[in-house]
């Protein structure tokens, strides 16, 4: 049997070791990597990162998320802006779930949102940032609070990432205890840049919502535990988004809302 010299035994231990370290760290860390949370973003935020490095590490390594109203508060409490917020919730958003027949329970989603219909898949609607601003606070003042003031729903950009053909089919997958007709479809003016809509009314005594004539009817049949179903065939050209429930809408004080949009090219 040929032994192997001493230097060539110590070339190839030394090898091994190396390629151990270079291997075996890399792949723990693989299994080991976890997706990032609002903690981690508000950390990123604080050690100074810019947005895009955030929104480049959420694509990176995804992100576990609080999408409920509260949630986004608790971002933007954080300092995080606006587009980090909605890069964060279309990743935490579903994936698009190939289904059959929408009436056969193992078709339907089972996460919280909106889904549109697309060529036979159910695809979630994106959730954008609502945030809802004062018009005509000078006139108030000078009737010292008496008058009313509109509250302004925006939504940045210019149109949704979802644009949909008619006629469109959508399921609402409702949280417990939602009704689908506390989510409203608004339709949305473009001003300036951003999309917008009169959320409601107030003065120093309080605010009224109430988005008047922005608001389109929809009517929702329910095909499954918390899951409904409704059509629309004729909308004007423009975009839309359903105002989540639970938004609260205030004229003395900074308030945002979530609002799953599409629109309609054509």
């Amino acid at each position: 049997m040929r032994r192997i010299a001493p230097t060539a035994f110590w070339s190839l231990t030394y090898f091994l070791l190396v390629f151990c370290c270079l291997t075996i760290p890399s792949g723990m860390m693989a299994q080991a990597r976890k997706p990032l949370t609002a903690a981690d973003l508000a950390q990123m935020k604080s050690m100074g990162f810019d947005d895009q490095t955030i929104i480049n590490a959420i694509a990176a390594d995804g992100i576990s998320l609080d999408t409920s109203l509260q949630g986004i508060e608790a971002l933007k409490k954080f300092g995080l802006s606006d587009k980090v917020i909605s890069a964060a919730l279309a990743a935490a958003a579903p994936k698009p779930t190939a289904s059959g027949d929408p009436s056969a329970e193992s078709g339907l989603p089972d996460e919280i949102g909106i889904y549109a219909r697309v060529k036979g898949q159910l695809t979630p609607l994106p959730v954008e940032i609502v945030n809802f601003k004062t018009a005509g606070t000078l006139g108030t003042a000078f009737t010292y609070g008496i008058r009313k003031t509109k509250i302004q729903g925006t939504v940045p950009g210019e149109k949704s990432s979802a644009q949909l053909a008619l006629p469109v089919t959508f399921v609402l997958r409702c949280p417990d205890g939602t009704a689908p007709n506390e989510y409203q479809l608004i339709q949305l003016q473009l001003k300036n840049g951003s999309r917008e809509y009169t959320a409601g009314k107030g003065n120093i005594a309080g605010a009224s919502a109430g988005v008047d004539k922005e608001a389109v009817t929809i009517s929702f049949e329910k095909i499954g535990r918390d899951t409904y179903k409704g059509t629309i065939a004729d909308l004007k050209k423009g975009e839309y988004g359903f105002l989540a429930p639970g938004t609260v809408v205030s004229a003395t004080s900074a308030s945002n809302g979530k609002m799953y949009s599409f629109g309609i090219p054509e």
